[in-house]
């Protein structure tokens, strides 16, 4: 028998058993020990039942094959045949219940175990439960078996048994009762049912149907309308995994979420998410369902007889369900979610129903995954990963051109379930790093207040305000308070003192500026949207990779700062903050410094992130306009200082005027931008724009701007690429978007118009 489990992880192999009519046969190699291998699994219910009437269990659920066989009178026996691989002494593991009768028969009870029709052991089974049937158990016998073909017979003798007993299966050899090898789980899950006796012991039936455990390692639903309840409760947000499988395209299933009773074959209150007919819908009990998106059920799922996994996220606010890692469907109710409740398999065909393996849940929601830890600042007045990452969430989130985050607001660092990277991050994780309810506030602020905010960095703050991506600027430590900001760029393009910017931060930050717009979003609603979005485990995302550049780089000139320097004059910086606090982030060792993209040398970084550069400009550099960059090796934090080289002296005071620097042309961009989804609905879909920027050699960067109507939005390429969210349309029709490229340094400015569709919402 082969375990298989889910595709992304590794396969487990378990062990092949070859069926008959009557049991199961596996050769094993010759050099095997006797008995210390598995050679047979037998079902009690498919041997020669003789010596009465047939009374099949199977309305007691947790067997294993198709049900289980009651003993109660003399001479009721059930004989099965194995065939050995050699002779000797076997173990038989022989699976039975024991349950509740009058309170004198509750007692160790007994049964014959006969091998060829030999001498009879007398098997003693004590009481599996006081409660119920449903509870099983293995007893160990050794037998002695031929070479070849045998047979093995359970029989009831009233005259020394006390017989009123249950029997399931068999295992002929082996250390162990049970060949099923747990599932593994994936990380951070728990399992519920990993293919063992011992966890299919956590789910009890009810109703006519019951689940057996097969010898792949699954169970599938069985004779009738009815389900099978996992015995805890869930409470708090948590995402169910399994996997399922349609043995015949006839039959039917359900996922049960959230009900308050397990005592019937319908769940009471909460959910079910069909397997069937109306895959991955979501259906309130007693309520309408919510389809799942048709098309992509059809993309994801797969055809008859192959396994599928559902993913359902479950929290306060809402349902998800994913199909093989494709989102199929999502229920945002206007009122609060129960997550209390027990989670059930439905069984609703006389005949065989739906296959079920590698049920496993996990606390909490996943929002998305990081390939790195973000963390906090240690240090005072540090610049830190995650301030940065959670800046950039929060613009992305309001649609603001900057974000500030206060250091303070961040409660913990960003790291992921434990087990290495990429790493799952979840609700609760959210909620850990950003623990305030302060709602998130734009408001408008000009390139000149914009400084004063940074300004205010050193007055006392614990460490660096977070900035969003684009948002850089140098500082030189040595200069008097209020004057120590030197250069601020937005995008790669210096601020302007005088025009206006939209700037968002939560309400623990003064901004100033005028005409606050409360969000109504926190900075915790921000970061999980935000994960979702770009690192989500919908098909095809990508890990979120935190920018480890710098935002914030100390320059200072120690014969202070010039705006010229003559060729082969000698050229002085001292840089600092090159190093993120958190000793995990990533750090630069040395920098590089060029001019005009003609290098110059390479300077150490210290452990402090401080680099002293010392180099000269090059005595045949052409006079003009100038930049000196200096670039981390590791980080890529790059630091653009423009100077102006003036031209060298010449011998004796003469020369002559050197050739001035050639104009750069740059290249056209082509802009292709996509609505997702494709169906946005008035006052539903808050949709987005996948913006995609080519040019013919370089890889454009910088920024992209969208206007629809009189509401603008900001996205920032990264290789190529932007995503633009864009507010709910009110109202139903068909609405132009301007999408704009604003250019770099080799890539020209371009603009496109699309359309988006919007689709009148329909009342339930």
């Amino acid at each position: 028998m082969t375990v298989l489990s889910r595709p992304a992880r590794a396969c487990l192999s378990a062990l092949t058993l070859l069926l008959t009519a009557v049991g199961a046969v596996v050769v094993q190699p010759a050099t095997a020990a006797v008995g210390g291998d598995v050679i047979a699994w037998v079902e009690v219910e498919n041997g020669l039942l003789s010596g009465g009437p047939a009374f099949n269990s199977g309305d007691h659920g947790n067997f294993s094959g198709t049900g289980s066989y009651t003993f109660r009178e003399t001479g009721m026996t059930s004989t099965m045949s194995v065939t050995a691989p050699a002779a000797g002494v076997y173990p038989v593991y022989v699976r039975y219940a024991a349950g509740p009768l009058g309170p004198d028969e509750n007692v160790t009870r007994s049964m014959g175990l006969l091998t060829n029709g030999g001498a009879r052991q007398l098997m003693t089974l004590p009481m599996t439960s006081y409660t119920d049937w449903e509870t099983w158990r293995f007893v160990r016998y050794d037998v002695v078996l031929d070479k070849g073909a045998n047979t093995i017979a359970i029989q009831c003798d009233r005259a020394t048994d006390f017989c009123r007993l249950n029997f399931d299966a068999i295992q002929v050899g082996g250390t162990a009762p049970d060949p099923c090898a747990a599932a593994p789980t994936d990380p951070g899950y728990t399992p519920m049912f990993d293919g063992t006796f011992d966890s299919l012991d956590r789910w009890r039936k009810a109703g006519a149907g019951g689940f057996g455990r097969q010898t792949g390692c699954f169970i599938r639903g069985l004779g009738g309308r009815g389900a099978t309840w996992y015995l805890q409760q869930q409470t708090g947000d948590y995402t169910l995994q399994l996997d399922w499988r349609l043995p015949a395209s006839d039959r039917q299933s359900s996922v049960y979420l959230a009900s308050s009773s397990r005592s019937g074959a319908d769940p009471v209150g909460g959910f079910r998410i069909p397997i069937g007919t109306g895959t991955g819908a979501i259906v309130p009990t007693g309520g309408t369902a919510r389809p799942a998106d048709a098309a992509a059920v059809a993309r994801a799922l797969k055809p008859v007889g192959e396994w599928n996994t559902y993913t359902v996220q479950v929290t306060a606010a809402r349902i998800r369900v994913l199909l093989n890692g494709t989102l199929v469907s999502s229920f945002d109710p206007p009122g609060a979610i129960s997550t209390t409740g027990h989670v059930g398999l439905e069984n609703n065909s006389v005949g065989n129903g739906v296959d079920f393996k590698d049920i496993e849940v996990q606390p909490g929601v996943e929002l998305g995954r990081i390939a790195a830890p973000a963390r906090r600042a240690v240090s005072p007045a540090g610049e830190s990963s995650l301030g940065n990452l959670v800046a950039e969430a929060e613009r992305w989130a309001s649609g603001a051109r900057i974000a500030f985050v206060h250091p303070e607001d961040l409660g913990a660092d960003l790291v992921g379930r434990a087990g290495g990277y990429p790493a799952t991050v979840t609700q609760q994780e959210a909620a850990s790093v950003l623990p305030s309810d302060d709602t998130l506030v734009t408001t408008t602020l000009t390139g000149q207040q914009v400084r004063g905010v940074l300004e205010q960095q050193w007055q006392g703050l614990s460490a660096r305000l977070g900035t969003s991506a684009g948002l850089s600027y140098t500082f030189d430590p040595t200069a008097a308070a209020g004057s120590r900001v030197t250069g601020l760029w937005l995008d790669g393009t210096a601020v302007d003192p005088v025009a206006s910017y939209e700037v968002v931060a939560t309400g623990s930050l003064a901004l100033g500026g005028g005409a606050p717009h409360d969000t109504g979003l926190t900075g915790q609603d921000a970061l999980a949207a935000y994960l979702e979005a770009v690192a989500g485990i919908t098909a095809g995302s990508s890990p979120l990779r935190p920018d480890v550049t710098h935002h914030a780089v100390g320059v200072a000139f120690p014969g202070g700062a010039r705006a010229s320097y003559a060729a082969g004059e000698a050229v002085a910086v001292d840089l600092s903050a090159l190093a993120f606090s958190a000793p995990s982030d990533p750090r630069d060792t040395s920098v590089q410094v060029s001019l005009g993209g003609r290098a110059l040398g390479a300077f150490p970084v210290d452990d402090q992130g401080a680099a002293a550069v010392r180099t000269a400009i090059p005595v045949d550099a052409p006079p003009g306009p100038a930049i000196l960059a200096i670039a981390g090796t590791t980080t890529g934090t790059t630091v653009r200082l423009p100077i102006s080289v003036l031209a060298a002296p010449a011998a004796g005071g003469g020369g002559s005027a050197l050739p001035s620097p050639p104009v750069v042309e740059k290249a056209p961009a082509k802009i292709v931008a996509k609505v997702r989804p494709k169906r946005v609905v008035a006052r539903t879909t808050r949709a987005r724009l996948a913006v995609v920027v080519s040019a013919t050699g370089p890889t454009p960067t910088g920024a992209v701007k969208v206007k629809v109507g009189t509401r603008t939005y900001l996205g920032h390429l990264r290789n190529g690429t932007a995503t633009v969210r864009i507010a709910r349309f009110a109202k139903a029709g068909t609405v132009r978007a301007t999408v704009s490229y604003l250019g770099d340094s080799a890539t020209a400015p371009a603009s496109e118009t699309i359309r988006i569709r919007v689709l009148r919402a329909v009342r339930r």
